[in-house]
């Protein structure tokens, strides 16, 4: 348990932590957002650029567009109101390629409009660059830089060549030296490389140059520095909750469950004495738990106590039926015992056998009884035992008591056998306020038997036959039904009391 609440808590830490370096703070957050910067400032210098090369045409007599000529979907594209752009950047799925190489030679040169309009964009350029930190090349149709004097053109680079075409370019590149010091657990890798975007400028449907623009992504720990405070507050936060989460797993679960582990080993034992709840289990099925310990616990104790109880009566019991059995047949082994005295141990093997036949068959009853389940309330009428020398008087009309109709049954018919046992003549049944009340005008008990009636084995009758089980079996249905069989104290024959807790109906 101690392992689970501390990969708990140490999960519940790592979760914010992670999610914060590896989607806040990733590394592919800061390459979005500088491809889409470039993009942006690569359609502003576009736009100067296409400007100020329309105004060179016009200057110079209208001469014709040079450059690649835009098929139809992309003539659409680009003359549209408003165009949106996906990132084409991903640090996850994209190789990041060699430095930039360099320009390759060109048999090319500069048109005196693009010659015109250098010196202007490169103005343009100088000064922007101060803001948005961003190393801007302007290229002719042909990929040649307007503000070199080198005649090398750059249109076999990937990107450049996609802009050239009428698309957007992009494009991740190591760094002069940065690729062989680069790891993959750098925490500060975007440093290592730059983001390339190329932009076309499109004048009259023809793409007359492209915006070469690249920069280095923000930083991680620069990142950090500015948001420390934000970052120490939702670690400390963390690391509280994490404490807090702790605490309760140990307190309010891991506390109450080896507790409970260390009772059930105790009573495994056979250690009884420190068998009580506990001061407190944590959450309500814990507390469920452990009380159905204790209950469980309980229950076994008692049927313990009962198996030892039975045992020790059932000996007894039996012993006098062994010993009269024994010496009877003893005796019949005499070959010159008179006839009266062989006919006389007879009767004695027969009435001890029937004696032990009927003890062991009410023993079973007991026992398939306290394991049998409750049943459906019937009616009183229909549990009347069928008693010729006894007058039953009982409610008129429909009485529904909380006894199945074989489980009321059995308790009346053995109420009505103890009454006949003792010279009873009339037996009396009311029912009232959940209370069923059985009066009979027999000979009834003296007052220090009453509390022993319903205990196994004792009996006021044991000369007579008498097996001490008959009540015995009537309190274990009516266990069945949390009731219990109550001798009354009477002045006239034997009163039984039984009392059913919670029963919802009731007759008068």
């Amino acid at each position: 348990m101690a392992f689970v609440v501390v990969a708990v808590c140490c999960v519940m830490f790592a979760v914010p932590v992670t999610s914060i370096l590896v989607l806040k703070l990733g590394v592919n957050r800061f390459i979005h957002e500088t491809e889409r910067s470039l993009i942006q400032q690569g359609a502003i210098y576009a736009s100067a650029y296409a400007a100020a090369f329309e105004a060179a045409t016009r200057a110079t007599g209208g001469e014709k567009m040079p450059g690649y000529y835009l098929p139809p979907p992309k003539r659409v594209f680009w003359n549209a109101r408003a165009r949106t752009f996906q990132s084409i950047l991903d640090l996850r799925q994209d190789t990041i390629l060699p430095v930039r190489p360099e320009a390759t030679s060109s048999d090319g040169r500069l048109g005196p409009r693009h010659r015109a309009i250098a010196s202007s964009l490169d103005l343009l350029s100088s000064r922007s660059s101060r803001i948005t930190l961003s190393n801007a090349l302007f290229l002719d149709h042909n990929g040649l830089d307007l503000q070199s004097a080198d005649t090398g053109s750059l249109a076999e680079i990937s990107e450049v060549s996609t802009a050239l075409s009428g698309g957007i370019g992009a494009a991740l590149r190591w760094r002069e030296g940065a690729e062989k010091n680069a790891t993959f657990l750098t925490v500060n890798r975007g440093t290592g490389f730059r983001v390339f975007v190329a932009y076309p400028v499109i004048s009259e449907n023809r793409v007359i140059g492209a915006v070469y623009l690249s920069r280095t992504p923000s930083e991680v720990v620069a990142y950090l520095s500015d948001e420390w405070l934000s970052i120490a507050i939702l670690t400390t936060v963390t690391a509280l909750g994490a404490g807090v989460l702790g605490t309760f797993l140990v307190r309010w679960i891991s506390g109450p469950v080896r507790n409970l582990r260390n009772q059930a080993s105790a009573l495994a034992e056979g250690d009884l004495e420190n068998l009580e709840p506990l001061s407190h289990y944590g959450t309500r099925e814990l507390a469920q738990l452990g009380d159905a310990l204790v209950l469980m616990a309980g229950c076994l104790v008692n049927r313990s106590t009962d198996i030892s109880t039975y045992t020790t009566h059932v000996t007894h019991e039996l012993k006098a039926p062994v010993t009269a059995i024994l010496s009877a047949s003893e005796l019949l082994e005499d070959t010159s015992l008179p006839e009266a005295s062989r006919r006389e141990l007879l009767a004695t093997l027969q009435s001890q056998g029937n004696r032990m036949d009927r003890l062991l068959n009410q023993l079973r009853e007991v026992t398939r009884l306290q394991q049998a389940t409750r049943g459906t309330p019937a009616q009183l009428t229909d549990m009347l035992p069928a008693c010729p020398s006894l007058q039953i008087i009982c409610p008129a009309g429909e009485t529904l008591l909380p006894l199945s109709l074989p489980h009321g049954k059995t308790v009346l018919s053995h109420l009505a056998q103890n009454a006949v046992s003792h010279c009873a003549s009339r037996l009396e049944i009311t029912w009232e306020d959940n209370v069923l009340t059985i009066a009979d005008n027999g000979e009834g008990f003296p007052q220090e038997d009453l509390g022993r009636l319903t205990e196994p084995f004792y009996t006021t009758r044991r000369d007579s036959g008498g097996t001490g089980l008959g009540l015995s079996i009537v309190d274990a249905i009516l266990q069945q039904y949390g009731a219990h069989i109550e001798p009354v104290r009477s002045m006239s024959g034997a009163v039984f009391r039984i009392a059913f807790p919670g029963f919802g109906h009731s007759s008068r």
